[in-house]
């Protein structure tokens, strides 16, 4: 997100396409549902049900009322959370991918975003002092 926020701010991409970028990115997740039948935390019973559950109650999020319903722990919702951020694109592929900008100017721009990164922490260290 902090690199985004660097191309937008050097004016390589514009607040519109960054934020078009994070919708892809995020739509490149797999669904919580069909990860957690394929591990078989969940079957596809119990998928449907929370899904109806879901159209029932549109602001609760699917694991929240796979917990509620019994079908899934705190724990294996994290797992698959951490799953699912795993298999999401990264920003640098969608951006790619989808034309925004070219790989190497990617990787040029993340050469010169980390470089700023590390000169700015002495200075918040010094701050902070």
């Amino acid at each position: 997100m902090q690199f985004g926020m660097y191309l937008v701010d050097n004016g390589l991409l514009s607040t519109q396409a960054f934020y078009k970028a994070l919708k892809l990115q995020m739509r490149s997740r797999p669904q919580l549902g069909t990860m957690a039948i394929q591990t078989r935390r969940l079957t596809v019973k119990q998928m449907f049900i929370i899904l109806q559950e879901q159209c029932d109650t549109p602001q609760q999020m699917f694991g929240e009322i796979a917990i509620r319903l019994g079908y899934l722990t705190n724990e294996d919702l994290n797992q698959l959370l951490d799953e699912q951020s795993r298999h999401m694109a990264s920003l640098r592929d969608v951006l790619v991918e989808h034309g925004f900008l070219s790989a190497d100017v990617i990787d040029q721009q993340y050469a010169a975003y980390r470089q700023s990164t590390r000169q700015a922490e002495p200075e918040l260290e010094l701050a902070n002092a």
